[in-house]
């Protein structure tokens, strides 16, 4: 038995659909009897809806870049946190620079501030998000902080600033349109590690696939498949590059 590992958002998801190909790739993988998880930096109320939508099932789901693991039901695992004065700490920072929305969440729910309403949100700009921050706030659990920045060069400048002044709380990765923010720590490496541990499955049993520079961790910590789209960087970090999911699964059952 063997995990298949997929980043979710450009890599088996491309352009708001999941292809028929990767689809049947992974069922098959599922039939010979291996497991399948999505690994996303979504948060787990997200990467349901999407499940749904894409009629999609899997073993398991990663959301929050590692922070949140939850079982084939949607059961959770395990959810890390942030010291919650960080977390507010981290969130007063951000309202400080060219920021348009930030999203947070307690490991399942997420809720959204809009701060810039005349900028175009790429990000979350088409997404309902209705649970009302001041509730989810109010729990003093945040899972995960999700930045939407106006500008590519204010995504570096934040991610940098928060692994710099909040090393000790946070770790910051740049994604598409964003920054996600997680608990020190955490990503999506160290959320597959939690999972292997949980299954008693060794590391050399592992496959990964993604495409973005939030996936760096996992590529480069079990066998990767970096999608052709990805950047030199995160290609760099991968055991080889592949065209879709399904031909990294057609890899991984032929290795």
């Amino acid at each position: 038995m063997k995990l298949f590992a997929s980043d979710y958002d450009g890599t088996l998801n491309i352009h708001h659909a999941v292809s028929k190909q990767d689809k049947e790739a992974i069922c098959r993988w599922r039939e010979m009897g291996n497991l399948f998880a999505l690994v996303s930096g979504r948060s787990m109320e997200s990467l349901k809806e999407e499940m749904l939508a894409q009629n999609i099932e899997a073993d398991f789901y990663i959301g929050n870049n590692g922070g949140a693991i939850y079982d084939s039901s949607f059961q959770a695992i395990k959810t890390y946190y942030f010291p919650y004065k960080k977390a507010m700490d981290i969130i007063d920072y951000l309202k400080k620079e060219a920021v348009i929305s930030y999203v947070v969440n307690d490991g399942y729910h997420r809720a959204k501030q809009v701060l810039d309403p005349t900028r175009e949100d790429k990000k979350y700009g088409h997404t309902d998000i209705d649970y009302p921050l001041i509730k989810l706030l109010a729990n003093r659990q945040i899972a995960q902080i999700v930045a939407v920045p106006a500008q590519e060069e204010t995504t570096i400048k934040i991610a940098n600033y928060i692994n710099t002044v909040f090393a000790d709380a946070a770790s910051a990765y740049r994604n598409i349109h964003c920054v996600d923010i997680a608990p020190q720590g955490i990503s999506k490496a160290s959320g597959i590690a939690y999972l292997l541990h949980h299954l008693h499955m060794p590391k050399a049993d592992v496959y990964t696939v993604g495409d973005s520079y939030n996936d760096i961790p996992m590529l480069s910590t079990f066998y990767g498949f970096a999608l052709a789209h990805a950047d030199p960087k995160v290609k760099e970090t991968a055991n080889s590059s592949v065209t879709s999911v399904a031909q990294a699964i057609h890899m991984a059952i032929t290795s």
